[in-house]
């Protein structure tokens, strides 16, 4: 007996056939509901027995479906020439109507400095009631959503492939926080490889979902530019953390400033950018002065281990790495949260307890 699905469902099962990209799905949804649209491309897009598997398995993972024109669909998207005809959710959807968004991108093998900057960046920005957009990629990205989960603003990552396997998996952690107190989102149905195509994809959504582009550390022809790229088509502001010229990773940030992209040497830049783009800032969802600072009572997880591993004697990032057990961007993220708190500071990039 056949089941009285959503369009939804029907969405979902035209997502996964391999001849319909975003592009054609756009076309395809623009013309049709998704099930006249699935019913044209059967049995490509499969039974009605299968769409029926792929819809239960997205309830069951807890992915909410939000297709283009629905009141759930976040604003930005519905004004943008490419926005997708169906987004995946993994969290709260509301997080994707945020007043304002930031994207804190950059090389997936950062230096120390790179990865301290995307996460001072990340929880700074935070704090001060802006939603941090990223990849979730290794490098920059995932030091950005480290400094910026729990630090006040909900995160936002913005994924290539379906949304029931972390990439990296070694993120899966950083995942299951960015869904727990923002979103995740994609464009790809659960099921769906994460395949070398859909990230430049990926990244003119990641644009499209932010007010101003932050580049931190890049080479000069990283996979950054895609993002950078596709927000100048946009009309959407770009900066760039500024680098060593010794230092490869900062030839893309560098060529950028040459090209006219404003420089973000502080929290602050960002938030003039964002001012000056019309963005209207948000109160601070949280502040240094309303962080408990007495103990580690007013802390929890990873921050704890790291509150715990400080003392009143200086300590590098190396001797905190060895005793927390923590990799750098989850280190400096924690350190940074602390440092909000008013429980840490950075003495020189020897961190101690205040």
């Amino acid at each position: 007996m056949s089941r009285d699905l959503p369009e939804e469902a029907y969405a979902v099962a035209l997502a996964m056939c391999p001849a319909v990209g975003p592009a054609t799905l756009r076309g395809l949804l623009s013309e049709h509901s998704p099930s006249l649209a699935w019913a044209h491309t059967a049995p490509e897009a499969g039974s009605e027995d299968e769409v029926a598997k792929l819809w239960d398995r997205h309830q069951a993972l807890g992915i909410t479906i939000i297709l283009a024109g629905q009141p759930a669909y976040p604003q930005r998207l519905a004004d943008d020439p490419q926005g997708p005809a169906v987004l995946f959710c993994l969290g709260d959807p509301s997080t994707l109507r945020a007043s304002a968004t930031v994207a804190l991108v950059g090389t997936r093998a950062p230096t120390r400095y790179g990865i301290g900057v995307a996460a001072q960046l990340g929880a700074d920005l935070s704090a001060a009631g802006v939603s941090i957009v990223s990849g979730l990629a290794l490098g920059i990205d995932g030091a950005a959503h480290e400094g910026a989960c729990g630090a006040g603003a909900p995160p936002i990552g913005v994924v290539a492939g379906g949304l029931d396997e972390p990439y990296p998996r070694r993120h899966t952690r950083l995942w299951e926080r960015v869904a727990e107190g923002g979103v995740i989102v994609s464009e790809a149905p659960a099921g769906a490889r994460t395949e070398k195509w859909r990230f430049p994809v990926r990244n003119r959504l990641l644009a499209a979902m932010s007010d101003v582009i932050v580049v931190i550390e890049s080479r000069h022809h990283g996979g950054s530019r895609h993002t950078v790229d596709a927000a100048v088509a946009r009309g959407i502001p770009v900066g760039a953390v500024p680098g060593s010229i010794r230092s490869a990773t900062s030839e893309g940030t560098n060529a950028l400033l040459s090209d006219g992209a404003f420089p973000v040497c502080s929290t602050s830049d960002v938030l003039v950018a964002l001012s000056l783009a019309g963005v209207c800032l948000p109160q601070p969802a949280a502040g240094p002065e309303e962080v408990p600072r007495s103990g580690p009572e007013s802390v929890s997880g990873e921050v704890r281990e790291v509150y715990r591993a400080l003392s009143s004697d200086p300590a590098c990032l190396d001797d905190l790495a060895r005793a927390t057990g923590l990799e750098l961007p989850a280190l400096c993220g924690a350190l940074e949260r602390l440092a909000q708190g008013g429980l840490a500071r950075d003495v020189g990039g020897w961190w101690e307890l205040t």
